[in-house]
């Protein structure tokens, strides 16, 4: 076996899963690895992975057979030996259920999603979503809980003001100050989040309106009602019928994040590029 890959107990067979690897630098805190045989302390981010393990345990409760669950893998990169295994046995102490664990170079960290069939790639780093979409690996943020015992139901945001505009739009986005860069940028986004979406969508409709342990959402803020509008076919479309849209028409979403505090945010990066923050 490669020494850069793990594989736990826990790894799925099924082709049908939504696997979703996370940065392991934001499940633990890796600026203070410990040199004893202590576990690392817990990331921003930890909490995501809580909230995946109550959706699947939630399935399986439903359909012991059930094949569409998450699958999660933990990308570290640049990672030391020693760090290596810290992060294995952390994981074992605080029974995460992780499929696999790859250890890969920076420079190497896209093709490792990309040999995997990842159906979303999840970091609080910017530049890594963006080069995992540059490469048309879906990509979304992944957000710190102000809360990290809100463990029991996985929130998904989409934000959808690009999934509302059409293609010709998006072509003249050149118009409002956007680089030809951004503008493949944003199709590159728009066309690789589509599976995910759909796979979402049929894994929401496995559980019932209430007491779900998969919250999905919708917000708009550039445009107008319309724009929403679109964004919700669209995304009906692909399968996902979302349980919340915000159509905020030009009001700062940042009140609204606070409030629902997603675990995944999938930013179209129209209006909150590169640099700026997302939960301020």
């Amino acid at each position: 076996m490669d020494p850069n890959v793990q594989e736990s107990a826990e790894t799925k067979q099924s082709g049908s899963a939504l696997v979703t690897a996370v940065s392991c630098h934001d499940i633990f805190d890796l600026t203070a690895c410990q040199t004893d045989s202590s576990p690392l302390a817990k990331g921003a981010a930890f909490s995501f992975i809580n909230a995946v393990q109550a959706v699947n345990q939630r399935l399986v409760k439903h359909n012991e057979k059930e094949t569409l669950q998450f699958e999660v893998i933990l990308l570290g990169k640049d990672c030391e030996e020693q760090i290596k295994s810290k992060i294995f046995d952390s994981a074992k102490h605080y029974g995460l259920k992780i499929g696999k664990f790859y250890f890969c170079s920076r420079g190497e960290f896209v093709r490792t999603l990309q040999a995997n069939n990842v159906k979303l790639f999840l970091s609080t780093d910017r530049d890594d979503v963006y080069g995992a979409l540059k490469a048309g690996v879906p990509a979304a943020l992944l957000c710190q809980q102000a809360d990290q015992q809100v463990q029991d139901q996985l929130k998904v945001l989409f934000s959808g003001d690009l999934i509302g505009l059409s293609d010709d739009f998006i072509d003249c986005l050149k118009d409002f100050g956007f680089s030809a860069v951004q503008i493949q940028n944003f199709k590159a986004a728009k066309g690789c989040i589509q599976e995910f979406a759909a796979l979402i969508g049929e894994m929401r409709k496995k559980f019932g309106c209430e007491n779900s342990p998969l919250h999905t959402i919708l917000i708009t803020v550039l445009g107008s009602r319309d724009v929403c509008a679109t964004a919700l076919k669209v995304l009906r479309g692909w399968g996902l019928d979302v349980d919340e849209a915000f159509c905020l028409a030009g009001a700062p979403r940042n009140p609204i994040l606070t409030t629902i505090q997603p675990h995944v945010l999938w930013d179209d990066g129209l209006h909150n590029m590169k640099g700026s923050g997302v939960t301020e």
